[in-house]
């Protein structure tokens, strides 16, 4: 993951999508203060600027940025609001001034032009220049500043935004994040495990990550001797290196947040509401690697720009408060169905590829759950399947629409987070669908609340897309199975049928006034042993409310029987799948009677 997160960096960074390595593009604070630079005078500007400035992960200790920084480090203002001053205010322009002074002395600070303004910037400081501004006491040490000439090559740019000073500040970040003593003179170098580059190798990565409603953690460490056998002796951990360069373990960093902070790169999966930090929770992040735009059918789509192709719509909950106007998972199948094309005949298929990885928040890092990597052949392939499995009428028989993962997950009601993973694994790699979630859907199926009250038929909808799922994902029936078959021939297929026909006689008989019927009380025991169950049921059904149905119901009924007969007659019991059987007959046979009374009602019929 680290690898291709680098890969996606470098092209957003290329795009101007992402700041410099070592920047931070989502500060809180903006820059408050301009200090505008002459040779021989300074003039101080108020600012409201929300800028990518350079970060080094600053928390508690005295750690300077470069030629951009809080006013204590910047211009030793000790003002803080509220009153009272910062008592470290000396130790932090100390800290700045220093900092300032070694990238004067760096060996890669070519330009004289940027050499002159220092020059400037330092005089204004030693001499008390900015002191003599009239808007100086105005300034709050926790006020961000930024330096900008005002005549020369450089005028009216920030020089922490200079390309030297990007280049300086890498070098100082990765002296910084040397894992052993920052004052030694030699550095622990290696082959860097993202790029194989010989590179100086860090112990931290400064930027941390962040997951929707946490703090940020990082994405790599160690904190613990077991994961550093490399080393001898006891708590290597803390002077360990990660394997990774810190330009890597930057950008992979940086590019994680960007696909985060997106609404089209992720998607919660599972949140505990106990445990916000545990593992629990899960998110999903992915991305496509698009070289050139695809041709499908007679449209052009670029696959890269998830605005256009949104493949979070597999993973989005259906009963979001607010869902987003993007692509639904109907839509993706349409899509799906027809021939892709790059549309650079220079190019493959197999050229592009489906990224997605699911991490939790843990104790000192982010916890890596699940990476998946699949080429754009493979993946178009395994999601077109993938819908077709859950593709299914409603309970009330509208057409069949495929259902998300987010949508299974919440109408099974499962808090178990290895079926959430597998149920990406079944549509993103074409693995077959966890076996938990065949019980799932059946103890979901015959929950006589569920199966009675209109408020639930979206757990319903759910439990019957998954038991589909599981049934029939890549077989020949997946198709015919979305919506009723009068063909199949499945004895416990025909005993769920048959329930929901002499469920449908009681209402009709009844003038539909009921509120339970014969489902609550007896779904349980036909679903599981028919042939004690269903001669009871048939009798009432024969003498109290068939005679009043008229002759539609009546000629089912038999119909069902006939099949039931060539089947070898009523089961004595009935298996796990055969349980999933009985529920998707009934739940077939029930939305079609519901789809027929929605017709005659809008045709102006009777019931």
């Amino acid at each position: 993951m680290f690898r291709e997160l680098v890969v996606l960096g470098k092209q957003l960074e290329e795009q101007g999508a992402l700041p410099p390595t070592g920047f931070y593009g989502d500060y809180s604070e903006p820059v408050k203060w301009i200090v505008h630079l002459w040779p021989d005078r300074v003039y101080l500007e108020a600012a409201e600027l929300y800028l990518p400035r350079p970060y080094a992960g600053r928390t508690s200790g005295i750690q300077a940025h470069l030629l951009v920084d809080e006013a204590a480090y910047a211009l030793g203002v000790s003002k803080q609001k509220g009153g009272g001053e910062d008592k470290h205010v000396r130790d932090k322009h100390t800290a700045f001034r220093k900092l300032v002074d070694a990238f004067r002395a760096w060996d890669g600070l070519q330009d004289p032009a940027l050499r002159e303004t220092l020059e400037w910037l330092c005089r204004a400081l030693d001499n008390g220049l900015v002191r003599q501004d009239p808007r100086y006491p105005e300034i709050l040490a926790k006020d961000w500043v930024s330096f900008v000439p005002e005549t020369g090559p450089l005028a009216g740019t920030h020089l922490f935004e200079h390309r030297e000073a990007v280049a300086f500040w890498v070098v100082e970040l990765e002296r910084r994040t040397d894992p052993g003593d920052v004052g030694r003179r030699s550095r622990i170098s290696g082959q860097c495990a993202v790029c194989g580059e010989v590179q100086p190798l860090v112990g931290r990565i400064p930027l941390g990550v962040k997951l929707p409603g946490q703090r940020p953690k990082p994405l790599h460490s160690l904190n613990a001797d077991a994961f550093t056998s490399f080393y001898a002796g006891g708590d290597t951990f803390k002077r360990a290196h990660l394997g990774v360069c810190f330009r890597c373990g930057d950008t992979a960093a940086r590019a994680f947040n960007h696909l985060v902070a997106s609404e089209q790169h992720h998607r919660t999966l599972t949140r505990d509401a106990q445990q916000g930090e545990g593992l629990g929770n899960q998110v999903a992040v992915f991305w496509v690697k698009a070289p050139a735009p695809v041709e499908v059918g007679d449209r052009v789509l670029d696959l890269g720009d998830l605005t256009a192709v949104d493949w979070g719509a597999v993973l989005e909950a259906s009963r979001a408060r607010q869902p987003a106007p993007e692509a639904t998972p109907s839509q993706l199948l349409e899509l799906l169905r027809q021939p892709w094309k790059p549309s650079d005949a220079a190019l493959r298929l197999d050229d592009y590829a489906f990224y997605l990885g699911v991490v939790s928040p843990n104790v000192g890092r982010v916890a890596l759950r699940e990476w998946i990597q699949v080429s754009l052949v493979a993946f178009k392939e395994h999601l077109r399947r993938f819908l077709e499995a859950v593709r299914i009428v409603s309970p009330f028989g509208d057409p069949p629409r495929p259902l998300s993962i987010g949508s299974l997950i919440g109408g099974l009601g499962t808090d178990n987070p290895n079926v959430g993973r597998g149920l990406l694994r079944t549509a993103f790699t074409g693995a077959r669908p966890p076996t938990v979630l065949l019980a799932l859907g059946v103890a979901v199926l015959r929950n006589p609340r569920i199966l009675q009250d209109p408020g639930d038929a979206w757990r319903l909808h759910a439990a019957a897309s998954a038991v589909k799922l599981s049934l029939w994902h890549g077989k020949e029936e997946v198709e015919r199975m979305s919506t009723l078959d009068t063909t199949f021939r499945s004895a416990a297929y025909l005993c769920g049928r048959l329930l929901a026909i002499l469920e449908e006689a009681q209402l009709r008989a009844a003038n539909f006034n009921l509120n339970r019927t014969l489902v609550e009380r007896f779904y349980g025991a036909a679903s599981t042993a028919p042939a004690a169950t269903f001669g009871g049921l048939i009798r009432l059904a024969t003498t109290a409310h068939l005679p009043e149905t008229g002759k539609e119901l009546n000629q089912l009924v038999e119909e069902v029987m006939s099949c039931l007969d060539e089947a070898g007659g009523f089961p004595r019991t009935l298996s796990l799948a055969e349980q999933a059987e009985f529920g998707l007959g009934f739940y077939h046979q029930r939305a079609a009677f519901r789809a027929e009374r929605r017709r005659n009602r809008d045709e102006g019929g009777t019931e």
